[in-house]
């Protein structure tokens, strides 16, 4: 029988609606033919896919299209079942001729997903002979190969063997990265267990067991990070071919990066799977962790690692309102005043919610009720009935606008919010207790304000929902100005364990730390030289990586007040704010 090295595969790969062909229909299958002993590098590996027709009345799932990409959109290019099958099985049948054998060797990694899609398209077709794949699972090889390996799905035994793969689950990447994983496991085969061809595979896995899992073998050697300093900084985690994973921040460089690896109990999924690939290690020291905070949030801009989430570009922009909040811009100019603010649902509320504050008496209720859906923020498919939604809005202009005097719309939008926000600090602080003394940071945390996915909508929680988009509209519109404010400012905060009170200056420039520098306690904190810029000058500096960078520093500024430190910045010749003043102020933007 052919050497496991030499013999010609079919690495496969599916996507679908659903789990299975009775909840699902096939979306796209993807395939390669290669053997393990090919001298071919990964890079250069390309696969063939094809989308397959779906019904008329069936619809592609959301979380389907955000993690596949594939909408109904792409159904021009998509083919009828029968046709793939058709291309598939000459595919199969001329793999299995180069092999001089019967069935053509499939390799697919989770082959339980793909199994009874494949053999559901084969009892379609009605061939003639029986099911014509000899189908062998990467993860069964897996879980006895690597049994300690946090994670064995797809994308983080492709990793761990220094592959990576695109975020997006497309069939044809998915296929590439199935036929590294099998040029590994095929040499550890032959190396670990003298498995030289199929049938002793085959046999191999039918009278073993996969281990139980007794803990989690890590790929990075503990030497690696228990080496590490206890100092700020940032550090990247890397894949075993130098590829960037994941960018993070720490006080202690030494006890954070070595939290990840004592932990046993429960972690994020995502957490585990890039732990599953992290073979490496890249450190770079600071003098503190906010400068580390700015580090991180810069090269996370620059770099985008995979396992950054929350501060990645991805498609987010700024956006800039005019004052009667009905129209905006990409850039600012004399009628777009208003930001930088990230564009979203709460900006796309706020639109709305400038055009039902304009004539409110003069709408009809289909127009009341679109803008309505557009403030409260939730998916349609989430929405609360007509009705409840049109008496939510009476209920919640009874409660708010029919209190204050008449105003544009920006200016009952900001006073509104203020209450509310008020309110909401008063119940942070009145919960606060001994043991959680974080209220001043986790009271400007934007999940305090997301909206709550009603069970059952009443025109309360309506309410509700609306008064929470005004706390998040004027949070916004304030942080817009503060971050303008320390675009051009000069911080300064008490060096840890200074005994001589030595303090650390950031000088602001554009929005980017243009200088540092040490000074003895009791020294003058530099004028910023920007000082004097216009509101309107400062606006225009913004992009997305200047806007979460101060956004950040703002985070950080939090933390040290909280934690007593002495800081001040001082943004004019004579306005200069003390820690007292920061303390006041943080927890509004």
């Amino acid at each position: 029988m052919m050497n496991l090295a030499d013999l010609k595969i079919l690495a496969l790969d599916c996507q679908a609606t659903g789990a299975n062909p009775q909840k699902g229909h096939l979306l796209e299958i993807g395939w390669i033919q290669t053997c393990a002993a090919a001298a071919v590098k990964p890079g250069t590996l390309t696969a063939g896919a094809y989308q397959i027709a779906l019904p008329v009345d069936v619809d592609i799932p959301p979380a389907v299209q955000r993690i596949t990409g594939i909408t109904r959109t792409d159904s021009t290019r998509a083919l009828p079942a029968a046709d793939i099958w058709h291309k598939l099985i000459q595919a199969a049948n001329a793999t299995a001729i180069a092999n001089q054998i019967e069935k053509c060797p499939v390799i697919i990694h989770y082959s339980r997903f793909e199994t009874p899609f494949l053999k559901h398209l084969h009892a379609l077709a009605h061939p003639p002979g029986p099911f014509p794949f000899r189908i062998i699972c990467t993860h069964e090889i897996a879980k006895r190969m690597l049994p300690g390996l946090p994670r064995r799905g797809l994308r983080a035994v492709a990793g761990y063997f220094g592959y990576s793969v695109p975020r997006q689950r497309r069939s044809a990447a998915h296929a590439v990265a199935t036929a590294v994983i099998w040029r590994h496991f095929v040499r550890q085969l032959q190396a670990q267990h003298d498995i030289q061809n199929l049938d002793q595979l085959v046999d191999w896995l039918n009278r073993t067991k996969p281990q139980n899992r007794t803990g989690r073998d890590y790929p990075m050697k503990p030497e690696i990070r228990l080496n590490l300093p206890d100092k700020p900084g940032i550090y990247r985690m890397l894949r075993s071919n130098k590829d960037l994973l994941y960018i993070g921040k720490a006080t202690s460089l030494k006890q954070r990066v070595n939290s990840y690896f004592r932990q046993k109990g429960a972690r994020a999924e995502h957490t585990l799977e890039m732990l599953s690939q992290a073979a490496d290690l890249e450190v770079t020291l600071t003098d503190s962790a906010l400068e580390a905070a700015v580090l991180e949030s810069d090269e996370i801009k620059q770099y985008s690692p995979p396992y950054n989430v929350a501060l990645q570009k991805g498609q987010r922009k700024l956006t800039f309102l005019t004052k009667d909040l009905q129209k905006r811009s990409d850039k600012t100019d004399k009628i777009h005043c208003l930001g930088p603010l990230p564009k979203g649902n709460t900006t796309d509320a706020m639109t709305a919610f400038g055009v039902w504050h304009a004539n409110l008496q003069n709408k009809t209720r289909a127009e009341v009720l679109e803008l309505g859906y557009v403030i409260l923020g939730v998916p349609q498919t989430d929405a609360p009935e007509p009705d409840c939604l049109a008496e939510g809005l009476d209920l919640f202009g009874h409660h708010h606008l029919t209190h204050l005097p008449h105003r544009p719309a920006l200016r009952t939008l900001t006073a509104l919010g203020h209450r509310l926000w008020l309110q909401r600090l008063a119940e942070l602080a009145k919960a606060q207790t001994e043991d959680t003394q974080e209220s001043i940071e986790e009271a400007s945390v934007d999940s305090e304000l997301e909206v709550e996915e009603a069970q059952s909508w009443t025109p309360q929680t309506v309410a509700r929902g609306i008064e929470k988009f005004a706390m998040r509209s004027a949070l916004l519109v304030r942080r817009a100005r503060w971050l303008c404010l320390l675009s051009e400012s000069s911080l300064a905060w008490q060096a840890r364990d200074a005994g001589d009170g030595r303090k650390i200056i950031l000088r602001f420039e554009n929005g980017a730390v243009a200088h540092r520098e040490e000074l003895p306690g009791q020294a003058e904190l530099p004028l910023p030289a920007g000082f004097a810029k216009r509101m309107a000058d400062r606006q225009k500096i913004f992009d997305l990586t200047t806007y979460e960078r101060l956004r950040v520093v703002t985070t950080e500024l939090r933390r040290l007040v909280a934690a007593g430190r002495s800081v001040e910045i001082r943004l004019r010749p004579n306005a200069t704010l003390s820690r007292r003043q920061l303390a006041r102020i943080l927890p509004w933007v």
